[in-house]
C-alpha cells in the first residue's frame, strides 16, 4: 500500500494519532518534525533561529522527497508542509493525504505553552485563528480525507481514518 500522510494544523494531533494508526497498520512511522531534528542536528526553534522558516520549508522538502520513495509508512507531517505546492503533489503522487482538523479553541489548549513551536508561540487564540484561516486552503487542496480530530479519542480518530480508507478503496 502507498503512504498515509497526516496534515493539519499544529495541535491537531498528527503524531498522536499516527501512533495509534500503527496498531491497526503494520507501517512504519515516520514523524517529519523529528526526523528534521536528526538530519539538522538541531531543535526545530533552533532551525527557525538560525535558518528562518524557509530554511526549515526547504529541510521539510527534501526530506519528503526522500521519504516518499518508500512505501507502507504513516508519515506525521509538519503543519506547513502543504504551504509549498510540490509537497502536496510529492504525497498525491505516494499515498493517501489525511487532514486532521479541530476548532481553534481545541488547537491553542494544546499548543500555547509548547515551547518547541515557535510559530505559535506567545500567540493568542485570535492569532491562532488568523494562521489557521490562511492555510484553509492549502489542507482543502491537499486532502483525501477529513477527520475531526478535536471532538474524539486518537484511537476513535485512528478507527474513523481506516474506515474512510477502506470506503475509499484506499486499503488494498
Amino acid at each position: 500500500m502507498n503512504n498515509i500522510y497526516l496534515i493539519g494544523f499544529m495541535g491537531t494531533g498528527k503524531t498522536t494519532v499516527a501512533k495509534n494508526l500503527q496498531k491497526f497498520l503494520p507501517f512504519q512511522l515516520v514523524e517529519m518534525d523529528e526526523a528534521i531534528e536528526r538530519v539538522e542536528a538541531m531543535t526545530i526553534p533552533e532551525i527557525f533561529e538560525k535558518k528562518g522558516e524557509e530554511g526549515f520549508r526547504m529541510a521539510e522538502t527534501q526530506l519528503l522527497s526522500i521519504i516518499s520513495q518508500e512505501k507502507n509508512q504513516i508519515i506525521s507531517c509538519g503543519g506547513g508542509i502543504v504551504l509549498k505546492p510540490e509537497n502536496i503533489s510529492i504525497m498525491k503522487e505516494t499515498g493517501t493525504v489525511v487532514r486532521l482538523t479541530s476548532s481553534p479553541e481545541v488547537i491553542y489548549e494544546r499548543v500555547n505553552r509548547n515551547s518547541n513551536r515557535p510559530l505559535v508561540q506567545g500567540k493568542d487564540l485570535s492569532e491562532i485563528q488568523k494562521m489557521i484561516d490562511s492555510r484553509e486552503k492549502y489542507y482543502a487542496d491537499a486532502a483525501d480525507i477529513v477527520v475531526d480530530s478535536g471532538i474524539n479519542t486518537p484511537e476513535e480518530v485512528a478507527s474513523e481514518i481506516i474506515k474512510q480508507l477502506a470506503l475509499n478503496g484506499r486499503l488494498n
